[in-house]
């Protein structure tokens, strides 16, 4: 055991080295010893720590002579660590995590973690840890947790660590491969880049509500995210050059602006760790909100390196069957007129009913529509040429470029059908609203001696009756519905409560349809201008669909509260959509973001499309690797004629770095910033 005990030790000096810089930073408070409360632990060299006593003498001896064992058989490292419970904000798994990072535990080995009194346990396992995900489950079902259950302390861990021995040694004498040869040689050949991306870190989650932690949990949870993020840059770096080298420095523009953010944001967030430790001290209030803030700058780094995942990855899935991903792009490219052809015919049919205004959402979509396909048949020709020369990244660029152009055109096709929809809704309930509102006048000229203000509202609903027009119906219900709801506010001293009731359902319906029908007017406005629709129409638009789903949350129970919030999305909807236009018209102007881009060429391998198509692709290939999606994202470029792109960027979503073991009471396991895999349960 010694001599295993000080060849381990010197496999994990380098991670014992970066966790002692980290201590002697103040970015984690650890003890020198076995801890002997039941926060995180460090092991500090030692395999078997029981703070409870459970294991006895003889049961430690066994514990340590089957981990002596796996490790001659195999070359796994397994440490054991017996609690009372996992004590703080962690759960189990977090708190298996924090344990190796403070113990400096390396990448090819694990840590078991038991409560006793929780009736829990946990593992935190090394990439490099030389058992699968099947093993480790097996293991735990068939091997620790029925021990555990019948309080057989040390006969659980012995056992858990034979049947890892086992399903090691029968998957490497079936013709297993190590995890560790795997990974140097494909770093060699160039697929370790793939690897890499596979087993890249996903943040782990504070797992308690940051508000509710105490500022001891709050410096703990400051100090993890700190030192996690810090070598999450370096890894999104390292991706970095994976994806340039691949596709080349301009379709990866995105991703780099991402990474210097994400690298200002950790760097003010340890400038204010930095002034938490100094010599200044700070209120209790000072600090909380300081150690709020650092987290809220590490979630929000986090999240613009997780975002640049699922583009990478939506290429690389391309470029893995490039063959299928161009036919199926040529084949959807091939279908889109006939569905550009009907909805112009739906559109002139509206135009014939209903005012400008009211169809200024989808006027455009057939220009738009028409650029989107020569944007799409020019990167699918260039895609194919590209393909047959070899060149098949620069032709996966193209292949993805045509996805999200003729993605975003189905979404515009669409919206005219929904619009159409929403205005016949619309204008039929314009035609009820005008009804009611007629009665409320008439309830309210019943009123004997009537006061100034419900003279005022009678007045105003009279106006509102006269202004409101048919060939704009939603804009109608604009007018009328703040009119009627004033009127019913006048006469509610009047009425019995039961008729309040009444009156308030029947109009929250009408209510409902036209705040849903303005919602939808501005979210398609929004999807088809994103790339110049600022955060103020979005934010007012989000809160539109807040108070809409309070309203419909709320009206069989209190349909007086519930017409109130369909009125405030009513309202908001429309400062959303009146926003975003001005928004478009701004980026439009001659300054303009999408005004400079006009007349570009394309980016991305080379690609253009030229004239207004090049203008389009230059919006839209420096976007890929910054949030296209399956949402269309189009960078910040824009197209001629008051189109623009969207501005979105869907995450670069992966999975975690860290692998899954389950057992039959096993909690599902949760990803996890340090890379390391495993799971837990209760048992």
């Amino acid at each position: 055991m010694r001599a295993r005990s000080t060849q381990h030790r010197r496999g994990s000096l380098v991670a014992r080295g970066l966790s002692a810089l980290a201590i002697t930073a103040g970015l984690l408070v650890t003890a020198a010893a076995p801890a002997l409360a039941a926060q995180p632990v460090d092991l500090d060299g030692a395999y078997v720590i029981d703070d409870t006593g459970v294991l006895g003498a003889s049961g430690e001896a066994r514990v340590q002579q089957s981990l002596d064992a796996l490790f001659d058989a195999t070359g796994a490292p397994l440490f054991v660590v017996v609690v009372g419970s996992f004590e703080g904000a962690l759960d189990a798994e977090a708190w298996a995590d924090e344990s190796a990072l403070r113990s400096g535990l390396g990448d090819g080995d694990a840590l078991l973690a038991i409560a006793v009194d929780d009736r829990e346990y946990a593992t935190s396992v090394g990439q490099s840890f030389p058992a699968s995900d099947a093993e480790l489950a097996a293991a735990e079902s068939d091997a620790l947790i029925p021990a555990l259950r019948d309080d057989r302390w040390a006969d659980g861990i012995v056992a858990y660590a034979e049947a890892l021995q086992g399903g090691v040694e029968q998957a490497a004498s079936a013709g297993g491969i190590p995890v560790v040869p795997i990974v140097i040689g494909a770093g060699v050949v160039g697929v370790g880049a793939w690897f890499f991306w596979r087993s890249r870190r996903k943040k782990s989650p504070v797992t308690a509500d940051v508000a509710q932690q105490s500022i001891g949990e709050l410096d703990q949870s400051a100090s993890r995210r700190l030192v996690q993020l810090d070598d999450a840059l370096t890894t999104s770096e390292q991706e970095l050059g994976f994806a340039e080298a691949q596709f080349g420095s301009e379709t990866t523009a995105g991703f780099r602006a991402a990474l210097e953010q994400a690298r200002e944001l950790v760097a003010g967030a340890f400038r204010a760790r930095r002034e938490l430790d100094d010599e200044n001290p700070e209120t209790d209030e000072q600090r909380r909100a300081a150690l709020l803030g650092i987290i809220e700058s590490c979630e929000q780094a986090d999240d613009l390196l997780e975002q640049q995942e699922e583009a990478f990855e939506a290429l690389r899935d391309v470029e893995s069957d490039l063959p299928a991903a161009l036919a199926a792009a040529q084949q959807q490219r091939a279908s889109a007129p006939a569905r550009v052809t009907a909805a112009a015919t739906t559109i002139g049919r509206l135009a014939s009913e209903y005012s400008a205004a009211a169809l200024r959402t989808i006027s455009e979509t057939p220009t738009q529509a028409g650029r989107l396909l020569e944007l799409a048949e020019a990167e699918l020709t260039e895609a194919s040429d590209r393909q047959a020369a070899g060149a098949t990244s620069e032709a996966a660029v193209d292949v993805r470029s045509a996805q999200l152009a003729l993605t975003q055109l189905s979404q515009s096709l669409d919206a005219v059908e929904r619009t159409a929809v929403a205005l016949d809704e619309a204008r039929a309930a314009l035609q009820a609203q005008r009804a009611d509102t007629q009665q409320a006048i008439a309830a309210a000229s019943a009123v004997t001696n009537p006061p100034a203000t419900l003279e005022a509202a009678v007045a105003s609903a009279r106006q509102s009756l006269e202004t409101a027009r048919d060939d704009d119906p939603v804009a109608g219900l604009e007018l009328l519905i703040p009119a009627d709801r004033e009127l019913d506010a006048q006469l509610a001293d009047a009425r019995e409560a039961s008729e309040r009731r009444g009156a308030a359902e029947a109009a929250l319906e009408r209510t409902l349809a036209s705040a849903r029908a303005r919602i939808l007017s501005a979210q398609e406005f929004v999807t088809a201008h994103r790339g110049g629709v600022g955060a103020d129409a979005r934010a007012r638009l989000a809160e539109a669909q807040a108070q809409l789903q309070l309203a419909v949350d709320g009206r069989g129970t209190d349909p007086v509260s519930a017409l109130e919030s369909a009125q405030r999305a009513l309202e908001l909807a429309g400062h959303a959509l009146q926003s975003a236009e001005r928004d478009v018209q701004d980026a439009l102007s001659p300054g303009g973001v999408v005004g400079g881009l006009l007349g570009g060429s394309g980016v991305g391998g080379g690609s253009s499309s030229g004239g207004s198509g090049g203008a389009l692709l230059g919006g839209l290939i420096g976007g890929l690797l910054s949030g296209g999606g399956s949402s269309g994202g189009f960078g910040g470029g824009g197209f001629g004629g008051g189109w623009s792109g969207g501005s979105s960027r869907p995450s670069f979503g992966s999975s975690s770095g860290r692998r899954s073991s389950s057992g039959g009471a096993r909690r599902g396991s949760s990803g996890r910033s340090s890379g390391r895999r495993g799971g837990g349960g209760r048992f």
